[in-house]
């Protein structure tokens, strides 16, 4: 006893707050997972959001429209390379007076590298002659805009697909495109095939202030469609 007692008192001298503590384990990283080090609480790796504008002149090769028909863009050509310019459809009224097919305009903006593969440029500003146009935001809703209720019926002519193949709207007679998700067209299938008499219901949307449409195409977003005798309801 008086052994243990010398050892106990021993060990406070020595500053030891538990002679029976056990020393505590290293920690050993599994494969594969770092272990602590300093990258822990460190800062973290900067997220790049600054995209650089660049400078391109060119000449206008032709305008481009969306799914709707819709202006949302020009085909430039320079000394390099063919290019798409995109804008807000908002400004295809402002845009289509001064981008004519062969003339020369200079376009700032940023590229882009869709997997179409065709090189995109999101304009910034656009110079055509003396006239210089800045993207604009669309403003507040414009309270003209309206929907009408349409129903109907007619033959498909021909599938609008998306650029990965999907089905996204149906052309019928008297130049009408019947636009569906593209998951109710899956849904659908041969049902909708070329020549197929259906019939639809749904919304015709009014132009939007300064949109310019370079097709005459009455877009209905269907809320029913009926093939083959049954009616659908289309969410």
């Amino acid at each position: 006893m008086k052994k243990l007692a010398l050892v106990v008192i021993a060990a406070s001298l020595l500053g030891g707050t538990n002679i029976f503590a056990q020393p505590t384990p290293p920690i050993i990283a599994a494969a594969g997972v770092p272990g602590p080090g300093p990258h822990l609480g460190g800062p973290k790796p900067v997220e790049k959001n600054l995209r650089p504008v660049m400078t391109i002149p060119g000449k206008v090769a032709g305008l481009k429209a969306n799914d709707d028909f819709t202006l949302d863009g020009f085909y430039l050509l320079n000394s390099n390379d063919s290019l798409l310019v995109k804008f807000p459809p908002h400004m295809g009224s402002e845009i289509m007076p001064v981008v004519k097919t062969g003339s020369q305009v200079t376009v700032s903006g940023v590229m882009e590298n869709p997997p179409s593969g065709m090189k995109e440029i999101i304009m910034v500003s656009l110079k055509a002659g003396d006239k210089t146009l800045t993207e604009t935001f669309p403003g507040m809703p414009n309270a003209n805009v309206q929907e009408t209720t349409l129903n109907g019926n007619g033959k498909i002519s021909t599938l609008q697909k998306d650029p990965e193949g999907r089905v996204t709207g149906l052309f019928i007679d008297n130049k009408t495109l019947l636009r569906l998700p593209p998951h109710v067209a899956a849904e659908l299938g041969a049902s909708i095939s070329t020549g197929a008499a259906i019939s639809y219901s749904g919304s015709q949307k009014s132009r939007s202030k300064g949109e310019v449409q370079l097709e005459d195409y009455k877009i209905i977003r269907c809320s029913t469609i009926t093939v083959n005798g049954q009616q659908y309801l289309v969410k």
